[in-house]
């Protein structure tokens, strides 16, 4: 069975002199790549459209005092 981060960290990493984790640190960091987390996209997509587009409307008509109790879909 595979570790999990917390518990490699809590076994291998927390016991080691702060200049060595942060060494490690850096090696880890250094190791992903710029834009492997983080989506920079700009482009929405047909859900998210949909999405912000059902928002807006709630939104209008919550503001207008015209929203019924139950909500419906769009």
């Amino acid at each position: 069975m595979a570790a999990t981060a917390e518990e490699v960290y809590a076994q291998l990493v927390k016991p080691l002199p702060v200049a060595e984790r942060l060494r490690l640190a850096t090696m880890i960091l250094n190791d992903i790549p710029p834009l492997a987390l983080v989506d920079y996209s700009e482009e929405w997509s047909e859900e998210d459209m949909r999405d912000i587009t059902i928002a807006s409307l709630r939104y209008a008509a919550q503001s207008f005092g015209e929203e019924s109790e139950g909500k419906s879909d769009v």
